[in-house]
């Protein structure tokens, strides 16, 4: 319903006051000019109530699935299907969570049976799935006496899918590579092969071709030959969404920077041949299946896009729901642990996880390099090799070569290939991350503004990672 704007009310108010004029000092005239001005104010009211609430507008977005970080195109078709001139509108379009932003135009008096096309771009968008509401509509008319406001359009889902990394190879991963087509540019150097892992007991169901015969004329039972095979194992990668463990905020969180990394490690993996079960650490937990075609790498994008930080439990009881439930995946299955926190209870269970037998990987999203005042970045540990000597290191350092963290520089971590300082990082963060590598499992810390394609990748090409969109 049409509501007087300000200059309306300002109108009625004259003729108002005209009519108690032509009263009081009994001019007719001002009766004429009373009535004048009242019609002129129906006539503005009628007109709005016509065809404001016949207007209609059609939202669209180019793409229609971007990516995060990309400012995509929306474009808004205004219909007029009335035989009256159209109002004028002043749209509105809220994108809060979207692009941070609203979209705000005006659009002029569209003519019977008209319409008109208004383009203009956003901000960068977010990742995730962002439920737009319609868009709201105020109409005025050509002397602005009467307005109206109300929705002109249906809710718009935008899906904006996270921006992942093309890895050429994967630390965590060092055993996998990509296979060449005959022409050797599709796919990636492989430098796995089947190894040999262990000699254990057969299970039942378990396929007789890898039977180890020697072993079995020993022991009088069957005795399973395991090897490792890059090319055949699945693998896990479990996400963590813990609220609390949350720092920083869309598109600056640990949480998206976790979100970036599973979805490097995981396109990677895929494009391996392997498949992958991508489990995300929610509220309600939940777990996809991916295979190693193009529709797993499509359904990848996707339900990282809906992953989002609302566990309201630790990390650990995921890892124990494993244990439980999911043992027999466990002992076939690589498990990729990607973590936005880092404690006793979390370390003790992974260590657990391996002295099992599971073949673990750890990268863990430092919160503190998101926090106000905080550095950059955060180096990358992975994994934690013996320390190397370096010619100046002598066997008394003195306390003016010694690092803050206590620690010679001879004696600190180093990253294959690479210097690490892990300053940066808290000393109970470094004690736990050095308990991980003791027990045989990688490690790998990223932190704020480091480049995915250069701590992810085992070795660089020299050329600048390419990002992944679908």
């Amino acid at each position: 319903m049409p509501r007087p704007t300000g200059r309306g009310y300002a109108l009625l108010g004259l003729a108002a006051g005209t009519y108690l004029a032509g009263r009081v000092v009994g001019t007719w005239e001002l009766y004429f000019i009373a009535f004048a001005f009242l019609a002129t104010f129906v006539v503005s009211w009628l007109l709005v109530a016509a065809t404001g609430r016949r207007i209609r507008v059609i939202r669209t977005l180019t793409p229609e699935r971007p990516v995060a970080g990309d400012e995509p195109e929306f474009a808004f078709l205004v219909k007029n299907p009335s035989l009256l001139p159209g109002p004028q509108l002043s749209l509105r379009s809220p994108l809060t969570e979207l692009a941070g932003m609203d979209i705000e135009l005006e659009i002029e008096s569209l003519a019977p049976r008209g319409e008109r096309l208004v383009k203009t771009h956003v901000r960068r968008v977010n990742r995730g799935v962002h439920v737009l509401p319609p868009v709201q509509a105020a109409a005025d008319d050509p002397l602005g006496l009467a307005g109206t406001a109300r929705k002109v359009s249906d809710s718009l889902v935008v899906t904006v899918m996270p921006r992942i990394v093309y890895l050429e190879s994967c630390a965590l991963y060092p055993d996998m590579g990509l296979r060449h087509d005959w022409s050797g540019r599709h796919g990636l150097r492989s430098i796995g092969a089947s190894e040999f892992r262990g000699i254990r007991p057969h299970q039942p169901g378990e396929p007789l071709s890898h039977i180890d015969w020697k072993s079995t004329a020993k022991t009088g039972t069957l005795m399973l030959r395991e090897m490792e095979d890059p090319a055949g194992a699945d693998v896990t990668i479990l996400l963590d969404g813990t609220a609390e463990q949350l720092v920083g905020e869309a598109p600056d969180s640990n949480y998206e920077l976790a979100v970036r990394a599973t979805g490097s490690i995981a396109d990677f993996v895929l494009r391996a041949g392997h498949g992958v079960t991508l489990v995300s650490h929610e509220r309600r937990r939940r777990e996809v299946r991916l295979t190693a075609d193009g529709s797993g790498r499509r359904a990848l994008s996707q339900a990282l896009a809906e992953a989002q930080p609302t566990a309201a439990v630790p990390l650990v009881n995921a890892l124990r729901h494993l244990r439980t439930d999911g043992a027999h995946l466990l002992r076939a299955e690589s498990v990729t642990v990607v973590s936005l926190s880092l404690d006793r209870q979390l370390t003790r269970a992974l260590i657990q996880l391996k002295e099992d037998g599971v073949h673990l990987a750890f990268l863990y999203v430092t919160g503190v390099s998101f926090a106000d005042g905080a550095p950059g970045s955060v180096s990358s540990l992975l994994p934690f090799l013996p320390p190397r000597e370096e010619p100046e290191a002598v066997a008394g350092v003195n306390e003016e070569a010694r690092p803050a963290d206590g620690l010679p520089t001879a004696a600190r971590p180093m990253e294959a290939g690479l210097d690490t300082d892990a300053g940066s990082l808290r000393l109970e963060d470094r004690a736990f991350l050095l308990s991980l590598s003791s027990a045989g499992i990688p490690c790998l810390t990223l932190g704020r503004g480091e480049s995915l394609e250069r701590r992810l990748s085992l070795w660089h090409t020299g050329r600048r990672g390419r990002t992944v969109a679908r």
